[in-house]
């Protein structure tokens, strides 16, 4: 009997020394979760902040379109004033000046009104974009926490580290598993929010476009009524086309101005530049240097007095 109880005891010993060390890879398991779940993080933080980059840029083109468009339709409408401007400005001193008056003060107004119009039109955007700014960064917010928050320890809950070692273990391993897989997941995700984003900026701005245009034939059609009661009730004549290929009055003075600078110039060059010397006279070969005659030396005194003795 005593033999069997040793026996009984020695293997119950071992058994819990396997279990003990089992519990112990327990810590192991979770040790190597946790650089998984560091670079999970990573991922998922660097994946959410290129999305929201992203959808910075769509913003940014955004903008700028619709700047460009409200610049486009403002243009269009400066040049529809200035022709009308032009027919009641050239009508001849015989037509009623408080008439033409009156037309000048309704072109004014409706300038005025459709710059109200243009300006409700950019209301509507600026609602539109703060909404969907806020939608998509939320959308971003709630897919980067469902990844960054997941719980490492939930795989404890409900077991005992000594009692069932073994299970923690294999729930660590399969959460380890997850982890590597999700921001696959992830990025895809966040791709598709930020084009469904883009995707709405387009319906804004579509939306602008068309109130943009509905305002702007509204204006076309006012300063067309003008031009009818210029003729109709001050008893004025349209204007023919104005022609672009005349020099206007500005162009000839400035081609006048630049042709004075230039003759200024070229007189201010030549009166600084030193008077230049004649050069020298270099002899050709036909000329031959005079020669030098020499001149007989005077007779030595005494060879004279001999001479005359």
């Amino acid at each position: 009997l005593s033999i069997y109880l040793c026996l009984f005891l020695l293997l119950s010993v071992s058994a819990v020394v396997t279990q003990r060390e089992t519990s112990l890879r327990v810590i192991d398991a979770l040790r190597d979760l946790h650089p998984a779940y560091k670079q999970l993080r990573d991922v998922v933080v660097q994946a959410v902040a290129g999305a929201k980059l992203n959808s910075s840029e769509v913003i940014f083109k955004f903008n700028i379109d619709i700047a460009s468009r409200k610049e486009s339709f403002m243009q269009t409408a400066i040049k529809t004033e200035a022709n009308v401007l032009r027919q009641v400005n050239g009508q001849s001193i015989n037509i009623d000046t408080s008439c033409l008056g009156f037309l000048r003060q309704s072109i004014d107004v409706n300038m005025n009104l459709a710059g109200v119009s243009f300006t409700n039109c950019l209301n509507n955007v600026d609602a539109s974009l703060a909404s969907e700014i806020t939608r998509v960064y939320a959308e971003l917010q709630v897919n980067e926490t469902s990844f960054v928050n997941l719980s490492v320890y939930d795989v404890f809950r409900g077991q005992n580290v000594f009692v069932n070692p073994q299970t923690i273990v294999d729930r660590l391993v399969e959460k380890l598993s997850s982890l590597q897989q999700a921001p696959t997941e992830l990025t895809e995700e966040l791709t598709l929010l930020v084009e469904a984003f883009e995707g709405r900026l387009g319906e804004v701005r579509a939306a602008y476009t068309s109130c943009l245009t509905m305002n702007d034939q509204l204006l076309q059609t006012t300063l067309g009524t003008v031009l009818t009661q210029l003729q109709q009730i001050c008893l004025g004549s349209l204007l023919p086309a104005a022609s672009t290929s005349e020099p206007t009055e500005e162009t000839e003075q400035t081609e006048q101005t630049d042709q004075t600078e230039q003759t200024e110039a070229t007189e201010e060059t030549e009166s600084t530049e030193p008077a230049s010397e004649p050069a020298p006279e270099i002899p050709t070969e036909t000329e031959v240097p005079p020669t030098e005659v020499a001149e007989p030396e005077p007779p030595t005194p005494g060879v004279v007095y001999r001479n005359a003795l």
